[in-house]
């Protein structure tokens, strides 16, 4: 089975997306992050529910939408990118370390993937703009992306 969270800051506004390239357009494009966890299990669903949300998500500070599609609206293009496989993800053996570090859980985590996803937001080209962003957001040598 396989189970979806898209993890987001509740206070964290939209910033200049210029910030995310080596060289400034000044198109007045703003950008949010989220993170998607994309979660294989087997077992008891609602335990491994449990689990997961206790350890990916701070009640307070985020929220989180068990959707598999994207939690805001109205973007020119998002970017997802993740790790290789092969590819030191720190994140994503922490949380397996600490799933490993647990007994008698009801359910079997299979597998995970995480990706960070951008969100674009303003007017202009998507296709050429949205090649630029993944260009100086992602790095060929270890992250795979998709275009949205």
């Amino acid at each position: 089975m396989t189970l979806h969270f898209e993890v987001i800051s509740r206070f964290q506004a939209a910033a200049n997306a210029d910030a995310l390239l080596y060289t400034p357009l000044n198109a007045g494009l703003t950008f949010r992050r989220s993170r998607v966890y994309t979660v294989e299990i087997s077992g008891d669903e609602q335990k491994a529910r449990e689990y997961l949300l206790s350890v990916l998500v701070d009640p307070i500070a985020q929220e989180c939408s068990e959707q598999d599609a994207p939690i805001l609206k109205d973007a020119l293009f998002t970017i997802d990118y993740g790790m290789k496989a092969g590819a030191l993800d720190l994140e994503k053996e922490a949380i397996l370390q600490n799933y490993r570090g647990r007994r008698n859980m009801g359910f079997s985590l299979d597998g995970l993937k995480i990706t960070q996803r951008v969100y674009v937001f303003g007017q202009g080209d998507k296709e050429s703009l949205a090649a630029l962003f993944a260009k100086d957001v992602c790095n060929p040598a270890i992250h795979n992306w998709t275009i949205a």
